[in-house]
């Protein structure tokens, strides 16, 4: 494990300098280099503790895998955040890292003592039922934590679907693939650790090394997209839209006046071909128009029962089955095709159309050029 944590530190190194280097940094920015800061923390004092283990050791390894995961829960909150930034009620994250460093500060500064190897060792492999209770507790707060960030990751594809129509740079799925396997590394280790107390296993050390492995393969993946993650620093993904929490039902809008209205945006569509701007967002149709963005969110999301992403992208994919099936626009590429259409990535061309026809554009080429 030595050997993962050092090249770890290595490469965090690197991450870390390209950071401090970057240009208009945001806070964002910032709580990614301590995460980097507290993880390349863990991996050092990891390596000092397996070969000198003492009881400053221990409380120097145990801060720092304490406060990663408060300040992952911050730096992604900040990244939800509309304004992107940092609020002081999300603190209550760290509650649990506080509590368990000032037991075991208590217990180490003043009820015991521990001055042999052995001692420390203790500490970790056969804890007393305090320290076990918050081991073990401390899973269960991350796994909660996490399955509730999830839900507000899920909340803000739901938002940004119903404003964007291009939301491939601010969609934060990495961020999300990051939360899923951090989520999988804490509740496997919390049933090997069952496992182990359970005597239903009796070595758990080549596990756990595979975890720890995945876990700074994880933290690379996060600090990698992190730092490329720069559109959501300069695009305030809420500011210069007119989001409501109100429900539909208390919106003034009468049931003519959104069938009107929705005539309105089916004309510009249809005519306009607004949605061959790739960057096309609600409130240029909804100036368009002299409406709050509210009222044609409401009246595509009731009529069509899609959100204005998938609304929008219905349109150019549509578009785009036309040109394939143009004979004259056969010597384009399917890429070139698609950058017509509106779509502004072969990734998200492909997934899109596949979604709305149930084959890939070539597929579906290839099937009309033989019939």
């Amino acid at each position: 494990m030595i050997y993962v944590n050092i090249i770890g530190i290595a490469i965090l190194s690197i991450f870390g300098l390209f950071i401090i280097t970057k240009k208009s940094k945001v806070l964002s920015d910032f709580l990614l280099l301590l995460v980097i800061f507290l993880f390349s923390g863990i991996l050092v004092s990891g390596i000092l503790l397996e070969h000198s283990p003492s009881a400053f050791q221990y409380g120097v390894f145990l801060f720092f895998n304490s406060f990663i995961f408060p300040g992952l829960i911050i730096y992604g909150l900040v990244l939800l955040d509309e304004h992107h930034k940092f609020k002081m009620q999300w603190l209550w994250t760290a509650s649990y890292a506080i509590l368990f460093l000032l037991f075991v500060g208590v217990d180490i500064l003043i009820l015991n003592t521990y001055n042999t190897p052995e001692q420390v060792n203790g500490l970790i492999q056969d804890p007393s039922l305090w320290y076990y209770l918050f081991y073990k507790g401390q899973y269960v707060f991350v796994i909660a934590i996490l399955i509730w960030l999830i839900g507000k990751l899920n909340v803000y594809k739901r938002k940004i679907k119903d404003y964007f129509s291009s939301i491939e740079t601010i969609h934060l799925n990495w961020f999300k693939n990051f939360i899923y396997c951090y989520l999988g590394v804490n509740v496997i280790s919390l049933l090997l650790f069952i496992g182990l107390d359970l005597n239903l296993m009796s070595d758990i050390s080549i596990p756990l090394f595979i975890e720890h492995l995945i876990l700074v393969l994880a933290l690379f993946y996060l600090c990698f997209h992190g730092i490329k993650q720069y559109n959501l620093a300069e695009l305030n993904v809420y500011k210069d839209l007119q989001l409501t929490t109100q429900k539909y039902s208390s919106s003034s809008l009468s049931a003519e006046e959104m069938q009107n209205l929705y005539k309105q945006i089916e004309q510009l569509f249809q005519e306009g071909q607004v949605y061959l701007e790739p960057e096309l967002k609600i409130d240029v149709i909804a100036n368009k128009l002299n409406v709050t963005t509210h009222r044609i969110s409401q009246t595509i999301n009731t009529l069509t029962l899609k959100p204005f992403y998938d609304y929008v992208n219905s349109f150019r994919v549509d578009h785009l089955k036309e040109l394939l099936l143009d004979t004259d626009h056969r010597k384009f590429t399917i890429l070139a095709l698609g950058i017509e259409s509106g779509f502004n990535s072969k990734a998200t061309l492909n997934r899109t159309f596949k979604q709305h026809v149930g084959m890939t554009p070539k597929a579906f080429q290839q099937r009309n050029i033989t019939i």
